[in-house]
Parts: structure tokens; C-alpha cells; sequence
């Protein structure tokens, strides 16, 4: 069954240009492996908490996006695990080929802490930061194998503005756990809801959106959801030169 799936994949794979499998080999206990959307593979990061160069991060199980408490990035994910989509079902199984939109109104899970990272030394689960959405993907049954939920994911990359369309559907290679295979396709943004610029919402840029702006900035609190259009300059960061071309927009 699973060569036959692995089959479908690579045949689907030749077909679809924005597709792509990966075994990510994050067999470690302690130490990440990071990925990257742009690359297609695995990066080497020196840095992760002050990097933008990865996008997820694979520690057996476990799987971080970079965002909320893993980065600095704009990342978070999404999961359906009990069909509130339109189309029913929630199973990448039934809607790989049919669900190939971004559904609206979805909510986006950050990093956060989760206690349940198993400690080779004491035998126990404590905490680790990953995401809660990423984290149903899987479970362990009582013989402590691996069952992939196939659960319908949706990944917000570091840049917080491209996504991607995510299915982690195994954890082995030759029996050896930690080698999570998975198939994404990239090609998917998320739709801004406001010009850029336009910080209310009103459908002009003015002396309004830049108080708006700075009031942000110094806040030092910037959420994903309002960078596409906070991020004037489209540099993937909100500073004062985001603030100084808005102006000079509004000046002429």
C-alpha cells in the first residue's frame, strides 16, 4: 500500500509543477532540522530564533513554523480535523485533488508550548515549543507506532505572506522512525484585505495610516494578518522606512 501511494505521489509530482515530496531525516531527539519553502530542502540555520531562511522545523514528531515562539518569521499553520470546510471531508485522502484554494476564514494557529516532548533521561513528557495545528497530523497508538491523520493543513510561510498546502503522511524510512515524509504544493498567497498602506481600512492611505503605523511600530507588536499591507515597501519587515514611503506617497 504505501509503495503504491509513493507511486501516485511521484507520478502526481512529474505532472504539477508547484508540487514536491521530501523525507525530512529528523531522527534526533534534540536537534531540529529546518526546511525551507523557497529551497525545497533542508538549510543549514546558525541563528533559527533570528532567521527567516526557514519556514518549518522537524524534530521527530514535532514540527515548528517559523513564528509565534519558534522565530521571527510570520509563520503559523492550519488544520481541519473535524470538517468544517465546505467541501465535508478533512482528510487530505479525499480532497488532495479537489481543494485548491486557501479556504476563507480560517484560523491560524502560532508556535507555542506543548507538553509533550519525551525526555530519553527521565522517561517522562515535558514541554517544547511547536505548533498546535502541525501537531495533529499524527498519533502513537499503544504499540507506539506512528498513525498519520491526513489530516487538511495549510502552512503561512516565515515571510508570512506565501502559503503553502501541506501533507506529512509518513514517519518511517525502513522502519527507522523520524523520517517524515511530505508532499506540499506552493503557489498560494494570502489575500490582503487592505491596500497597502491603508492601515484602517478605508480605502485611502493618509496622516491616519501613518499614526496608525507608528502606533504599531512602537508597540513592537505586528501581526502577520496586517504585514501585507503595513509592509509598504514589501521588504518583509515594518520600520520607519515603511513610514517615510508612505509619506512621500501621500506628499506627491
Amino acid at each position: 500500500m504505501k509503495r503504491k501511494l509513493l507511486i501516485i505521489l511521484l507520478l502526481s509530482s512529474i505532472y504539477m509543477q508547484d508540487e514536491y515530496l521530501f523525507t525530512v531525516p529528523a531522527t534526533s531527539y534534540s536537534d531540529w532540522i529546518y526546511f525551507s519553502f523557497t529551497t525545497h530542502n533542508v538549510v543549514n540555520i546558525q541563528d533559527p530564533d533570528n532567521s527567516l531562511d526557514w519556514d518549518l522545523a522537524f524534530q521527530r514528531k514535532h514540527i515548528r513554523t517559523n513564528g509565534g515562539l519558534s522565530g521571527l518569521g510570520n509563520g503559523a499553520a492550519f488544520v481541519d480535523s473535524v470538517g468544517n470546510l465546505e467541501v465535508g471531508s478533512y482528510t487530505w485522502l479525499d480532497e488532495w485533488q479537489n481543494l485548491n484554494t486557501v479556504p476563507e476564514n480560517i484560523t491560524w494557529l502560532e508556535d507555542t508550548e506543548l507538553n509533550d516532548f519525551y525526555d530519553l533521561t527521565t522517561h517522562t513528557f515535558v514541554q517544547g515549543i511547536k505548533n498546535p495545528a502541525l501537531n495533529a497530523w499524527g498519533w502513537f497508538d499503544a504499540t507506539y507506532a506512528l498513525n498519520p491523520t491526513n489530516y487538511v493543513m495549510f502552512v503561512k510561510c516565515a515571510n508570512g505572506q506565501d502559503i503553502v498546502k501541506f501533507w506529512a503522511y509518513d514517519y518511517y524510512d525502513n522502519g527507522a522512525g523520524g523520517n517524515v515524509s511530505i508532499r506540499y504544493q506552493t503557489g498560494y498567497s494570502f489575500e490582503c484585505p487592505n491596500l497597502a498602506g491603508d492601515m484602517n481600512g478605508d480605502d485611502s492611505i493618509n496622516v491616519i495610516d501613518i499614526v496608525a503605523l507608528v502606533t504599531m511600530i512602537l508597540s513592537g507588536t505586528i501581526q502577520s494578518d496586517v504585514l501585507c499591507y503595513a509592509d509598504y515597501n514589501q521588504d518583509e519587515i515594518v520600520n520607519v522606512l515603511d513610514i517615510i514611503a508612505i509619506v512621500n506617497y501621500i506628499v506627491g
